[in-house]
């Protein structure tokens, strides 16, 4: 007999809904047993062996323990809890945990964390393992288990999650908290999709075909018995990282005296680190140097040293006056490019006055570059504790080996299964949970959906599909909150798909019952070039207050940012109606920015912007029939500062005015 394994030790059961429990014996048509507490239920096996036994709802409590039997088969499962489960969910900001983040130490906000009260047994996680099957398992791979929140776990859990889950029990101290973390960086809202529901629309119909076109060949699968890292071997377009890139060439620039601090490298092209240095049209993805000279006073000399660095998308080697001080990752290994770099610097290799710093970077796809804030480089005398910032000017960068594409037909890439195939993550993560019961869902995704035209214009659709998807899965289309972040800020390729995206999270907010949005504009200020914030206190705390206010009734509390509702035309102005608007004002006492509107000539102008109460006047003279509004249209650095009594930023968006003359 076996359970799945959400069903284990240390569960979080959502209270007060119907619980169902289920697994596979190996007596078909058998009855089956179990208790659960004081509880008891009965149900026969089918003729596979699968067995569904249902409980009623309970409040809050615990521990209890469930036991399942059949004849001589049993199963235990011991430290159950009865809480609130919210399923976290979405790509990699939704995944980012809390040992990510850091100026310094990377278990600086899990050492906030813990402080804050996240040494907790009454917060656990349960993180989902990462599989791509073309098949629709029953059960997750091996893995998955319920962990407590402690020092011990605590650093591996979601960032966005256990934050939600530490202001929670703040609040209602007598309920657990549980997350089943279930995301995966770099992908599309349609991976997470089921595809029952895909194919009700015609716009994915050729997102359908192409993965049936290739997924029962067997050139497809290879990478099963090539790469013991599958699937992390396969890329964001189904494909296989032997087919697409050439594997590392070496490093051929150390012994060309990159390294070097006597190396002349003042040919060497400019770069932003942190920063992608694709975006900066530096080089492409294969092998990139960068150099940065640091003058350090006399009383370091000698001194050991700690050298950090945000992170590397996807492999390091870094040199300290041409001494290898560390490096991270081999062959396609993915699982490093967003992890903080502390290489510890010998006291020999410390001189005063000039030294050089200089790392060889290795990407074979994705964004290629230094990863984290400017805050996350800098260098440490762990003597004395002081610190020098590394990111406070341009480096030197040059291109050791760009690739291109291999030639010939015999070497074109096939597509196989990955990650991004239509309704892949939700065969693989989401359906073997279901009917876990749960309390709903946060969700942080979308970044992946801007990279194209297409991808944008069908998100809302896609989105508003996805959630309805889940709520049918789960059979829970009422007392099913799905809460979401409206997209941080970013020096995308792309601003104005960015921006389309955040106004199709806003849409379907809009247009969904039962949905919260929060925005973070104020809290990626300055990480422009990182597209994962890392303030996820704050997203945290935000996406609580959703619940605060909307599930749980809490009273005067505004669940989240002046949200636009609608516009109508007022002669040559427009008026934006809000909710959420209650005490509109600018939030440094400064004029309203970030508003543009644009006549039929399609240029957006500053647009003045008038407080009338929980609305806004906008106007520009040289537009007098404008036919578009949007506010932080500047993506990269948004200049909103429209913020609600509660303080929260109203959200962005691009509004079509639809009564133009």
């Amino acid at each position: 007999m076996r359970l799945p394994a959400i069903w284990s030790d240390h569960a979080v059961i959502q209270r007060n809904k119907p619980i169902v429990v289920w697994g596979w014996c190996d007596t078909p048509r058998a009855m089956v047993h179990a208790t659960l507490g004081s509880l008891s239920a009965y149900a026969p096996s089918s003729w596979d062996g699968r067995f569904e036994l249902r409980f009623p709802s309970l409040a809050e409590g615990g521990p209890l323990e469930l036991r399942v039997t059949c004849k001589n088969e049993e199963c235990v499962c011991r430290d159950l809890l009865v809480g609130e489960t919210w399923l976290v969910s979405g790509q990699s900001n939704a995944e980012f945990p809390l040992m990510t983040f850091s100026p310094g130490d990377p278990l600086e906000q899990t050492g906030q964390y813990l402080q804050e009260g996240g040494n907790d047994p009454l917060i656990r996680c349960f993180t989902t393992p990462n599989d791509t099957l073309a098949t629709r398992p029953e059960t997750l791979p091996p893995g998955g288990e319920w962990q407590l929140s402690s020092p011990d776990t605590a650093a591996g859990f979601t960032a966005i999650g256990a934050w939600f889950a530490l202001f929670h029990r703040q609040k209602f101290p007598q309920i657990p908290v549980g997350l089943i973390h279930s995301s995966w960086g770099g992908t599309f809202v349609h991976a997470w999709t089921s595809r029952e529901t895909l194919s009700r629309r015609p716009e994915n119909y050729k997102l359908l075909e192409k993965d049936d076109a290739c997924v029962y060949r067997p050139e497809s699968w290879d990478c099963l018995e090539t790469h013991a890292s599958f699937p992390d071997c396969i890329n964001e377009d189904n494909q296989c990282f032997d087919h697409i890139t050439q594997m590392d060439p070496g490093n051929r620039g150390f012994a060309l005296g990159y390294a070097n601090p006597d190396y002349d490298d003042s040919s060497w092209k400019t770069m932003e680190v942190p920063g992608s240095w694709i975006i900066q049209k530096i080089s492409s993805h294969g092998s990139l140097w960068v150099r940065r000279e640091v003058t350090l006073p006399p009383s370091w000399e000698g001194q050991p040293l700690m050298l950090h660095l945000g992170g590397v998308d996807k492999h390091d080697v870094t040199y300290f006056n041409g001494v290898q001080v560390g490096a991270t990752g081999t062959g396609f290994d993915t699982q490093y490019w967003c992890t903080p770099r502390n290489y510890p610097v010998p006291p020999q290799a410390v001189k005063a006055g000039r030294n050089v710093v200089a790392i060889r970077a290795y990407c074979f796809f994705f964004d290629a570059g230094f990863t984290g804030s400017k805050r996350a480089y800098f260098l440490e005398n762990l003597t004395t504790g002081e610190t020098l910032p590394l990111a406070d000017t341009l480096w030197k960068a040059w291109p050791e080996y760009a690739f291109q594409p291999l030639g010939g037909p015999e070497q074109a890439a096939n597509p196989i299964c990955c990650r991004n195939s239509p309704h892949r993550l939700f065969d693989n993560k989401i359906r073997p949970l279901i009917p876990f019961p749960i309390r709903g869902v946060l969700w942080y995704q979308g970044e992946n959906d801007a990279d194209t035209d297409e991808t944008t214009a069908l998100y809302a659709m896609r989105f508003r599909d996805l959630i309805e998807d889940w709520r049918h899965a789960w059979g829970q289309r009422e007392d099913f909150p799905f809460y979401f972040v409206q997209l941080a800020n970013y020096r995308d390729l792309h601003p104005e798909n960015w921006l389309k995206i955040q106004d199709a999270q806003r849409r379907v907010f809009l247009e969904t019952p039962e949905t919260g949005v929060i925005t973070a504009t104020d809290l990626a200020l300055f990480e422009p070039t990182d597209i994962h914030p890392h303030d996820k206190r704050s997203f945290g705390y935000r996406l609580f207050l959703l619940a605060l206010a909307n599930l749980y009734g809490e009273e005067g509390v505004l669940p989240q940012g002046p949200t636009l509702d609608r516009v109508t035309r007022e002669g040559a102005s427009l008026r934006l109606h809000f909710l959420y608007g209650k005490g509109l004002h600018a939030k440094d006492g400064q004029p309203l920015a970030g508003f543009e509107m644009a006549g039929k000539d399609g240029i957006l102008r500053p647009a003045q912007a008038t407080l009338q109460g929980e609305e806004l006047l906008l106007s520009h003279p040289e537009v007098p029939h404008p036919v578009l509004c949007q506010y932080n249209g500047k993506v990269d650095l948004p200049e909103g500062n429209l913020v609600n009594q509660a303080g929260l930023p109203a959200l962005s968006f691009r509004q079509e005015v639809q009564d133009a003359l």
